[in-house]
């Protein structure tokens, strides 16, 4: 079983709502515009899709991108365990001017 980062569980969700609509996993590559075994990859998490990559499967999906991230954020049970430990993050972010 893959390490359940952000590239799994973003396969998670994105293989759910492609079941959900009745699109066998060629069909939903053909129509997102990626190649099949790319999609595979994608739905297995062992690929990270690029921004493009994902507004296509979104487009293909009929779906906004902000509600993509939001089913990965609620399954992946937050987005604390996907920040990177390198970078600081604040709550609050630092004012401008």
């Amino acid at each position: 079983m893959p390490e359940k980062n952000l590239a799994y569980w973003f396969g998670v969700v994105i293989r759910d709502m492609r079941v959900e609509r009745g699109y066998s996993q060629e069909e939903f590559a053909y129509r997102a515009g990626i190649h099949r075994t790319y999609m595979t990859h994608v739905e297995r998490g062992t690929k990270n899709p690029t921004l493009g990559v994902v507004a296509k499967i979104a487009h293909a999906l009929d779906v906004e991108l902000s509600a993509i991230w939001l089913e990965v954020e609620r399954r992946g049970d937050g987005v604390s365990q996907f920040k990177d430990p390198l970078t600081p993050h604040s709550p609050n972010p630092p004012e401008v001017g």
